[in-house]
This record gives structure tokens, sequence and C-alpha cells, in this order.
């Protein structure tokens, strides 16, 4: 995961260096962007081509991630000073959308997540327990970027850029096959 995370950090600060850079990609629905189901033609049929292509190695198995992102000088931050910036990370095991992420310090789709509340998350809890305090999950991931073959995860994520530091808070929470958290991991990198 920390691999992934890095792509999209470098994504966003590839793309801040100008004014306004990087193609202001219009996100696919939650309808329309299913991990274990979409595949990588229907992203690119409805996103166009990704800012940057690569791939990462999870449980054995190499995927490959698209990352779309675009940032504005200047833009509507949800925080002061921060340049506005918002990046979709795509991981595909074959051609199946395997996990997707997405980030953004824009005050209309922002995805900023209060980290206090992030860390009352524990095992043994359920997936309605952790929607109703952390909001809807922006991000998902399936086997093989997470361990457990027949569950998968929700993924927080808020990365925020002033001048040329980053600073990144993931959450990525665990379930099992009956909805209940098996694992948390709570990091942030970065210093502003």
């Amino acid at each position: 995961m920390k691999k992934v995370k890095l792509l999209l950090i470098g994504a966003i600060i590839s793309v801040i260096t100008g004014c306004a850079a990087g193609v202001n990609f219009k996100k696919m629905s939650e309808e329309q962007l299913v991990v274990g189901s979409t595949t990588k033609a229907e992203v690119v049929a409805s996103m166009g081509k990704a800012n940057i292509n690569g791939t990462n190695t999870f449980n054995g198995q190499t995927l490959d991630i698209m990352t779309y992102s675009y940032a504005k000088v200047g833009g509507d931050a949800v925080l002061p000073g921060v340049t506005p910036a918002r990046a979709q990370g795509l991981l595909f095991n074959g051609e199946v959308l395997a996990g997707k992420e997405y980030t953004s310090s824009f005050a209309l789709d922002n995805t900023k997540f209060d980290l206090d509340t992030a860390k009352t998350i524990k095992e043994g809890q359920n997936r309605e327990n952790v929607v109703s305090v952390m909001g809807e999950p922006k991000g998902k991931y399936l086997y093989p970027i997470i361990e457990d073959q027949t569950g998968y995860a929700l993924v927080y994520m808020f990365s925020q850029t002033k001048g040329f530091k980053t600073r990144t808070d993931l959450l990525v929470v665990e379930f099992n096959s009956e909805n209940v958290v098996t694992k948390t991991k709570l990091s942030s990198s970065g210093n502003l």
C-alpha cells in the first residue's frame, strides 16, 4: 500500500508544479467504478488516458496502476494555503479493477477526514459503524492488494500540498466477508 500511496503523491506533486496542471478529469461515479467488476477498457472509454501508468506487486501478483491527477494554483481549496489538487488511482489485476483510491483538497469534493476519529476504528466493529463515523469511503481494495482473499478494505485518503511540501493521511480498514473489521492501518507521511 505504501508504494501505491507514493505513486499518488508523486502524481499530485508533478501536476502542482504548474499553475493548472494535469487534465481536469471527470471522476467516474461509484456505480460505474466497481472493484471486482469494472474493466480497464471501461475506465479508458469514460475517463480517457491516465496521466501516469505504472505497475506494483502485491502478494506476489503484479498489478497495473493508472493515475489521473489535476491541480490548480489559486483554485478553491478546502484549507487555506493549500494548492487544490485531486488524484484518482486505479489498480487492475489483469483487466479487472482490484482497487481504487481518490484524494482531493478541492473544497467541492475534498476527502479530508478527522485523524482522531480514524483512531477510534477498531477490530471487531462492523462496516456500518465505520461508515457512520468516517463517512462514505472514496476508495476500496480487494485481494491481492490486501492479504484476505475473501475480504476487502475501505480506503480514506487526504493529501494536501503547500508550496512543494505534501502531507498525506491514509486510513485503510480491512473487513472479512462478514463485514467485520479485521485490521486497520492509519498513516501520515510528509510535513507541511
